[in-house]
């Protein structure tokens, strides 16, 4: 039937002499391809309808079937790297988060490259929440090669989720750094790597990694400064 309809569309044009053709996506006319075009072109309305989507998606993701749910992340993932506006990206990066499968990574990965150090991150905390081998080198990454303190802060703060020596090393390491962002940072993902907590001072971190009996200065409760920073304050 729509072929049809298509055809008689042609006819039509044809007969009144139009000198120029209108813009068709021919893809409509496949019922698979209506589908998937559609769904893409949600990702490609105005901010306002865009912001609306992508807030009913995330609170959706979980609850949505596996299929459905890897178009979305497939469809996120593409349009991360094709936006402009980093506002509109960070939110991409944000409703992605919500995707713990396989077809999110690609997105994540590209957001943990963007020239906007708020939506690297974003991505860290996504990373943050998806154990494994292939997060856990991504936040590494960052930790070794990111040059903002605050992306670097907040993979180690996540790290905390992961094992292994490597994430032992680094977060020990970041005890030692000269930012006192990037030392509370790593006290962060110490207390949930070892399931203790010593603090908030750097040495007596160290101490007690290192099995001495350190003396406990501080209760080891986040300051009200750390936790109003603006940059925690995006989720």
């Amino acid at each position: 039937m729509r072929f049809f309809i298509v055809l008689l569309i042609g006819i039509l044009i044809q007969s009144i002499g139009c000198k120029s053709r209108p813009i068709v996506n021919w893809n409509w006319v496949n019922d698979r391809a209506w589908s998937e075009w559609r769904d893409d072109d949600r990702y490609m309305t105005t901010w306002h309808e865009k912001e609306s989507f992508l807030e009913e998606l995330r609170e959706d993701a979980d609850s949505l079937p596996i299929l459905e749910q890897r178009r979305h992340a497939t469809a996120l993932s593409k349009q991360i790297s094709q936006e402009q506006v980093p506002v509109v990206r960070r939110e991409l990066v944000r409703t992605l988060a919500h995707f713990h499968i396989v077809e999110s990574e690609a997105g994540l990965k590209t957001a943990m490259q963007d020239s906007d150090s708020d939506i690297r991150l974003v991505a860290c905390k996504a990373w943050g929440t998806r154990p494994g081998d292939v997060a856990k080198t991504v936040l590494l990454t960052a930790v070794r090669s990111d040059e903002d303190t605050d992306v670097q802060s907040a993979a180690l703060r996540v790290l905390g989720n992961f094992q292994g020596q490597d994430v032992f090393d680094e977060l020990k390491k970041a005890l030692k750094s000269r930012d006192p962002a990037v030392q509370y940072a790593g006290i962060q993902g110490l207390r949930i790597f070892t399931g203790e907590d010593w603090g908030e001072d750097p040495e007596t971190w160290v101490a007690g990694l290192e099995g001495k009996s350190p003396e406990i200065i501080h209760d080891g409760s986040e300051s009200l400064i750390d936790a109003l920073h603006p940059r925690n304050l995006i989720r």
